[in-house]
C-alpha cells in the first residue's frame, strides 16, 4: 500500500474517519455476539490471545513504518517510541486480554476512554487515507477500545470505584517517567508534556504548562464518567435483587 503524505492534519469526520470511529465499538461487539453462545471459556480465551497477538505485531509494524519515515534514529527516539499514553494503554489492554490482569484492565479501560477515545475523535496525524500511516494510527488506537470492550463484554472483567484511583495513580507515575525520558532525550514531547498537540482537541485549551494540571483534574472527571455505566448497572441489579427478596 503506497504511503500518501498529507500536508497538515487529516480532515475530521470525513468518510474514512467515520469508518474508523464506528469500528472502535463495532469489532468487539461483533466478537461478543459470535462468542456469547459459547459456554466454555476456551474459545473466548483463544480469541483474546489472537486479538492481543494481532495488536502486538501490528504495533511492531507500525513502529517500523514510523522509523522508515524518520530522517534519523534520533528523530525516531524523539517522536515515535511507543511510550505515549495511548500505546501504553494498548500494551495494558494486551496484558489484560492474555493474563486477565485487573490492574492492566483498569489502566487500559480508564486511559482508553479518557485519552485514546479523544485521539480517535481528533487524530493528531498527517498521513491521509489510504496510507499505511492512516490505517496504522487508527488500528493502534482503536485496538485499545477493542481490547477493553472485549475484556468487558466477553471476559466479563469490570472496574470498581477504587479502580479510578489506581488508574489515576498509574497515570501520574507514567507522566513522571515520561517527563524524565523527555528531559533525558532532549527535544522529545511524550505525553505532550512540553507542547500541546497540533490537533484541534478540546482538552488542551489552557496554555503550557497550565494545561498539564488541568488535564490531571479532567482525567479524574473522565475516569468517573467512564465508571458511571457500572455504577448504574450495580444500582439496577441491587434494586432488582431487593424486589425479588421482598417477593
Amino acid at each position: 500500500m503506497p504511503v500518501v503524505p498529507f500536508i497538515g492534519h487529516i480532515p475530521y469526520f470525513d468518510a474514512p474517519h467515520w469508518v474508523a470511529i464506528v469500528s472502535a465499538p463495532l469489532v468487539p461487539i461483533l466478537l461478543w455476539l459470535v462468542l456469547k453462545s459459547q459456554e466454555e471459556d476456551l474459545w473466548k480465551d483463544r480469541v483474546a490471545y489472537i486479538l492481543a497477538g494481532l495488536l502486538f505485531f501490528h504495533e511492531i509494524a507500525y513502529r517500523v513504518f514510523h522509523y522508515s519515515t524518520c530522517e534519523s534514529t534520533t528523530e525516531f527516539f524523539h517522536h515515535s517510541l511507543p511510550i505515549n499514553i495511548c500505546p501504553l494503554a494498548l500494551f495494558a489492554g494486551m496484558i489484560a486480554l492474555c493474563r486477565r490482569s485487573q490492574l492492566a484492565y483498569e489502566i487500559a479501560y480508564f486511559w482508553g476512554f479518557a485519552a485514546t477515545l479523544n485521539s480517535i475523535l481528533t487524530p493528531d496525524i498527517t498521513w491521509a487515507f489510504p496510507s499505511f500511516g492512516f490505517f496504522g494510527y487508527f488500528v493502534s488506537h482503536c485496538g485499545v477500545i477493542w481490547s477493553i470492550l472485549y475484556a468487558t463484554l466477553v471476559l466479563k472483567m469490570r472496574p470498581e470505584w477504587k479502580s479510578i484511583w489506581r488508574a489515576f495513580g498509574a497515570l501520574n507515575v507514567a507522566v513522571i517517567i515520561l517527563a524524565a525520558i523527555n528531559i533525558a532525550l532532549g527535544g522529545a514531547n511524550y505525553a505532550f508534556l512540553l507542547e500541546a498537540p497540533e490537533a484541534d482537541t478540546p482538552f488542551f485549551f489552557a496554555p503550557w504548562p497550565w494545561y498539564i494540571p488541568v488535564l490531571g483534574v479532567l482525567s479524574v472527571g473522565m475516569f468517573a464518567l467512564a465508571y458511571l455505566p457500572f455504577h448504574f448497572m450495580d444500582q439496577w441489579k441491587g434494586k432488582n435483587s431487593a424486589e425479588e427478596f421482598a417477593e
